[in-house]
């Protein structure tokens, strides 16, 4: 497919805004409607980027001048969007998480395959060269039997965040708290690194937050090559620290703070490498305010979605790569809820 790819936004909040900066920055797209069911604000969006507007779901997913949908709505309302743009025969990109449970989840990939259209879900930190580094190092065997794989998401969110628009830090909308909102990109490089994970044993608790769902949690893994893990996530622990992944063999250790190499102790690196790959700017962090990490990943992943669609191949990202990440989470939450060790794969109770 040549030319330039119209894009449908659909939702136009803090995520929203961020993937109409990106968009605007990708030669061979355009936004081409914002949908929202606050005329306000799919007003403001639109005109800020030369966009139509709508409040019509359907309007907007059939528009013969758009060939992907791109969902940024609240987390548990993921399915419906992408089940109806998919339905009309348009690719489907899906903000993080692809949706809230794995039923749920399952249901987007399906209706994306049915349709036969690209399903691609975004984890920006993925594109960051530094993640692109520690993967190709731990791909050659660099760090040799890799014995700790940890996470650490030390963030700070102050009670007005969970006050805005009445659907963050709800089980219905959220589908969690601490984990599934604000872990879930570093859980995923997490997996993508060291993966898969092959058993959770977790506990999950509400201790400062008036929210529904947990806003500190801790788990245990144990990983398929034997490697054993910890995730640290937390909406509480001001002032915010940096997302952090550590990663440990007896041949050598990676740090990665949103996704910069900050520790690059390989027994057979040599000082030049180091300094190359510690040279890598960090970018923005969402630790304590969520619009300040920037728009240059959600860049880089649109852009191969895109790029995707013009050639044919499959996105970086896609349905079953998105499905990780949401399933270790709702592993965590079961083994919290049980009081029990839980192994993966699993079948979801939701």
């Amino acid at each position: 497919m040549g030319g330039e790819i119209g894009i449908a936004l659909i939702g136009a909040g803090n995520i929203g805004k961020i993937q109409a900066r990106a968009i605007a920055d990708i030669p061979d797209a355009k936004l081409r409607v914002v949908c929202t069911t606050r005329p306000e604000t799919a007003r403001a969006l639109a005109e800020q980027y030369g966009a139509d507007w709508t409040t019509d779901l359907e309007a907007a997913v059939s528009r013969d001048d758009v060939q992907l949908v791109s969902v940024c709505t609240p987390s548990g309302r993921h399915l419906e969007p992408a089940v109806a743009a998919a339905r009309a025969g348009k690719h489907v990109l899906v903000e993080k998480p692809l949706e809230i449970t794995l039923r749920r989840v399952d249901q987007i990939i399906e209706a994306c395959r049915e349709a036969g259209v690209l399903l691609g879900c975004i984890f920006q930190s993925r594109y960051k060269e530094g993640v692109r580094y520690a993967r190709e190092a731990l791909q050659a065997g660099r760090l040799g039997r890799v014995t700790l794989a940890d996470a650490y998401v030390k963030w700070h969110r102050p009670a007005s965040y969970y006050e805005q628009g009445g659907w963050r830090g709800t089980w219905a909308l959220d589908g969690g708290g601490a984990l599934m909102n604000q872990s879930i990109h570093t859980v995923d490089l997490l997996q993508y690194l060291a993966g898969p994970v092959v058993r959770v044993f977790a506990r999950t608790d509400t201790l400062v937050h008036n929210i529904e769902t947990e806003d500190t949690a801790v788990a245990i893994l144990s990983y398929a090559n034997g490697a054993m893990g910890v995730i640290e996530g937390t909406t509480t622990a001001y002032p915010g620290s940096p997302a952090r992944v550590e990663l440990h063999g007896d041949k050598g250790t990676i740090v990665l703070t949103e996704g910069q190499v900050t520790c690059w102790d390989l027994a057979d690196a040599t000082d030049e490498e180091r300094e190359k790959v510690m040279r890598v700017s960090m970018g923005g962090t969402g630790a304590s305010d969520p619009t300040a990490i920037g728009h240059e990943g959600h860049r880089r992943q649109i852009a191969d979605m895109v790029e995707a669609i013009k050639t044919g191949r499959p996105p970086m990202i896609d349905g079953a790569e998105g499905r990780k990440a949401v399933e270790i989470i709702r592993a965590i939450y079961r083994s919290a809820k049980t009081g029990q060790a839980v192994d993966l794969p699993f079948v979801d109770d939701a």
